[in-house]
């Protein structure tokens, strides 16, 4: 018997290396004013950068409104940088807090704007313009402070630009403190750039402390410009009840889609007398392109009864004036040619019933509705 435990205590000895405990999870550090200073300093670096790409858009004086918000940051703390900000006093954390969402909102705008048209990266940039200033220029404080650090489709991607077409839109602030759920729901109102509030405004759906989701019954009656969103929230206080809390603002631009035109050259290469040639290019437009929608014209080739290849170029157009180019693609003259163009847009040659087709999608920037 004392043979028989020795040999399974061995055993067991053997085995006890395979069951290891797993690794807890790390817990992020809490967000303290420097960490603020940091991100601001990158992200004012990053948009910098961005902005010699988009030399006629509002990016570069954005990143000089975010220094000059870090500049203000490190004054209304202090001392009180290396401290968390949820301990220090409430107007600076109140600072920390609306610089913190400027940096939210700049990375948002970072990411995406990768590979979109100049028409609206440049549009997005106006957005993130109106919503550092708003954020550099808010006042007030409460120890449960509301912000929002970005604004959401449905489905998670960050808006800038609503479009306005003939359709319902529906999105989503999110934040902090943005509603305390033993008072009601907070007041959500839509203005321009200088205050005045719009003729269409939004309705709440939904509401939780980090998220408000939002309703446009017609996003064709947006105008264009800035639509600057109030957000107005109460907090309940031992014995004074729900009292008002300092605004909260997003930012999203109104604009319309950017519109594009297709033009392209047909060349049919034809067998005649045991000889190959080249007939003149056959030349076409196609209109006022839109998301969701397929165009098409019918080419007609005269005077190539036995073609053997056909080659394709075609440049896309769009309404800022940016134009795109790609061909000459050439193909034997029973096959069909597709070809990606610039903006989401691919063009296809069907020699079985001589059209060419052009099928478009929703914008393939993320930051656009």
């Amino acid at each position: 018997m004392k043979a028989g435990r020795l040999g399974a205590g061995i055993l067991f000895g053997l085995l006890a290396p395979c069951f290891i405990a797993p690794v807890p999870a790390q817990i992020a550090p809490r967000l303290t004013g420097a960490t603020i200073l940091t991100q601001l300093e990158t992200a004012r670096h990053d948009l910098a950068a961005r902005a010699a790409s988009l030399p006629n858009s509002s990016l570069a004086a954005t990143s000089q409104r975010l220094a000059q918000l870090a500049e203000a940051l490190r004054k209304a703390l202090g001392n009180d940088a290396e401290k968390p900000i949820d301990i220090i006093g409430t107007d600076a954390k109140a600072s920390a807090y609306r610089a913190s969402a400027a940096v939210q909102r700049t990375q948002a705008y970072l990411d995406a704007t990768k590979g979109c048209l100049t028409a609206d990266a440049t549009t997005m940039a106006d957005a993130l313009a109106t919503t550092v200033d708003l954020l550099a220029s808010e006042s007030g404080s409460s120890k449960t402070q509301p912000v929002i650090n970005g604004v959401e489709t449905m489905d998670h991607r960050q808006l800038f630009v609503l479009g306005n077409g003939s359709k319902e839109v529906a999105f989503a602030l999110v934040g902090t403190n943005l509603v305390d759920t033993q008072c009601e729901d907070p007041l959500v109102s839509a203005t321009d750039r200088q205050g005045k509030r719009l003729a269409i405004q939004p309705s709440v759906t939904g509401v939780s402390p980090s998220r408000i989701e939002l309703k446009l019954a017609n996003s064709a009656d947006l105008q264009s410009g800035s639509y600057v969103l109030h957000v107005q929230s109460k907090h309940k206080a031992f014995l004074v009840g729900c009292t008002a809390q300092p605004e909260a603002i997003a930012v999203v631009q109104a604009a319309p889609p950017v519109k594009a035109t297709v033009n392209y050259a047909l060349t049919a290469t034809c067998r005649a007398n045991g000889a190959e040639h080249a007939m003149p290019p056959v030349t076409g437009t196609l209109p006022d392109l839109a998301g969701g929608n397929t165009v098409s014209q019918q080419v007609v080739t005269n005077g190539c009864s036995d073609p053997v290849s056909y080659a394709i170029t075609a440049t896309v157009t769009f309404s800022d004036g940016h134009s795109a180019s790609i061909g000459p693609i050439s193909q034997i003259a029973s096959a069909g040619i597709t070809a990606g163009l610039q903006g989401g847009y691919s063009l296809s040659w069907d020699p079985s019933v001589h059209q060419i087709f052009v099928h478009t999608s929703p914008s393939t920037c993320k930051g656009v509705y």
